[in-house]
């Protein structure tokens, strides 16, 4: 017989034992293999781990199960069941790139443990100190789950919100994890891979910065708590106003806003510490008074640890979003009540909005604008026709006529008009959800701090600026055709030449155009339930 044939066949019957005996014989079935080289019976090895395993091996550490990665199987078959992270019978020098970079996993507001690092460290140093082939070969297959587990993370978020939320609707980023760890242990390296399947807007650079500020602050000498009392305002001078100083100071740094300047009088409530009080109560979400009342104190005296899971949950939220969000398109952040129009990541137009009521929420989706309506008519969804329309009509026979309402067919249909709910101007795109950005008349809710009002749709401040920017590039919609438009009464639909990405997101803490972290208020408290699936506490 061959003796290549007979040395391969030795080697895969050594295998099978190390597959099903205990340990001390599976080692002595490997030292049997050994006229075999290593590679070549790590790919043995590896073929028969995974050949029967689907598409998610079962693997082990440390006496711990655990589903590996999907991808696991389909990395190793197209490359032959070569091992990824072997060369010339131990480890190569990517393993401790690769330790490096998952212990690093907390800096995008991940879990290094998700990832196994300590345990894998530990066995690092066990191979190389005894370097057998079937434990490196295992070791390969967990390096690279750990590798294909960190990539899906960053690439998609750790946890899905379809699972979570029924009024979400967020497409799963395409992409083949498996070539990227081929990539990367062949040609770019672990750190570039990592890299490209991180988001690359700077929102999510600025927060993962904001991140370590303020882990910074919780392991160092965080200034302690304000003590209990009154509120403090201008003129007012003592202990309290001098933590209070001491916090804002701290704040503003961790926050990147402007910096407090030293006083001479720390104990002072100073026209300066008014100020650095309007500007935290902005950055977060409060009612810029100047006042260190019961709700800003409250926030003051929070935990940096407090800073630090919203600051986590929220780079989870940006895992969620297209990596290409577009050249021109519309960002909603509904915790923030605020909606932008970004062109060349350059903010062209800012606007307050009002979002749903906890109870009727604005979903999250990304879409394409693809029309403007004028003039709309608004067809009464058939939740609100029997909950409020109807039941108002049964007791008012006028209600439906003054209001501008006809019954066509089985629906209810508000006619165009100043009383109409979606004022002058609607923002046609596709969702499953059935919302849109839109006009109101009750322009007073703008002036609300908190501004969840409506049954989902997103009402807006400025619809008419909008429909400006979105209708720039058609030159048959200048400014004054728009309004023309407007003032003839007519519902009239004006179908865009290259629709507009939008993206509606859900991020109770966020960066403005300056790079200045702001926090906002959980309005669907949605936080709590987000930071433990991330953390499994």
């Amino acid at each position: 017989m061959d003796p290549a044939i007979v040395k391969s066949a030795r080697a895969c019957l050594a295998l099978l034992l190390v597959a099903a005996w205990p340990s001390s014989l599976a080692r002595e079935a490997a030292a049997a293999a050994s006229e075999s080289s290593v590679s070549e019976q790590a790919r043995l090895f590896l073929r028969f781990q995974l050949s029967n395993a689907g598409t998610a091996p079962q693997l082990e550490i440390e006496g711990r199960s655990f589903r590996g990665s999907p991808d696991l199987s389909c990395f190793y078959d197209h490359r032959g069941f070569a091992p990824a992270w072997i060369e010339d019978s131990t480890l190569s020098p990517e393993v401790e790139e690769l330790l490096r970079a998952l212990a690093a996993a907390e800096n995008d507001g991940l879990r290094p443990s998700d990832y196994h690092v300590e345990a894998l460290e530990r066995r690092v140093a066990a191979v190389r100190s005894l370097p057998r082939m079937v434990d490196l070969a295992y070791l390969d297959l967990l390096l690279s789950d750990a590798f294909l587990t960190f990539a899906a993370h960053l690439r998609n978020g750790k946890v899905n919100p379809e699972v979570i939320y029924h009024d979400c609707a967020v497409s799963r980023l395409p992409g083949d994890l498996a070539a990227a760890l081929e990539e990367a242990v062949t040609e770019t390296g672990v750190r570039a891979a990592f890299a490209g399947l991180a988001p690359p807007q700077k929102g999510y650079e600025i927060l993962r910065r904001a991140l370590d500020r303020y882990r910074r602050i919780a392991i160092g000498d965080a200034p302690g708590r304000v003590s209990p009392g009154p509120g403090l305002r201008l003129g007012d001078r003592g202990e309290r106003v001098a933590c209070l100083r001491a916090h804002l100071r701290v704040t503003a740094t961790a926050d990147a806003a402007e910096a407090l300047p030293s006083s001479e009088n720390e104990d002072l409530f100073d026209a300066s510490l008014e100020d650095a009080a309007r500007s935290f109560q902005r950055r977060h979400g409060l009612s810029p008074d100047g006042v260190a009342g019961t709700a800003t104190l409250a926030e003051v005296n929070r935990e940096p640890e407090s800073a630090i899971r919203r600051i986590e949950i929220n780079l989870e939220r940006w895992r969620w979003l297209p990596r290409d969000l577009g050249r021109r398109f519309v960002l909603v952040n509904i915790a923030a009540f605020r909606l932008a129009a970004l062109e060349n990541d350059q903010t062209k137009l800012d606007m307050r909005i009002v979002v749903g009521k906890p109870f009727t929420r604005t979903p999250m989706f990304s879409s394409r604008i693809e029309a403007v309506v004028l003039n709309p008519s608004w067809y009464v969804p058939e939740s609100i026709a029997t909950q409020e329309i109807l039941p108002k009509a049964s007791h008012d026979p006028g209600f439906l006529s003054r209001g501008g309402y006809e019954v066509t067919g089985s629906r209810i249909r508000q006619k165009p008009g100043p009383q109409n709910a979606l004022g002058q101007i609607k923002f046609v795109f596709p969702s499953p959800f059935g919302v849109y950005l839109h006009d109101t008349p009750a322009r007073t809710l703008f002036g609300q701090t908190v501004r969840s009002f409506s049954h989902g749709c997103i009402r807006l401040e400025k619809p008419f600026e909008l429909a400006v920017w979105v209708l720039q590039d058609d030159p048959r919609w200048p400014p004054a055709a728009i309004r023309a438009g407007i003032d003839a009464g007519n519902e009239r639909k004006l179908v865009l030449r290259e629709s507009i990405p939008v993206h509606v997101a859900y991020w109770t803490t966020w960066v403005d155009d300056a790079g200045t972290l702001e926090f906002g208020r959980d309005v669907y408290d949605r936080d709590a339930q987000l930071s433990h699936l991330l953390r499994g506490d």
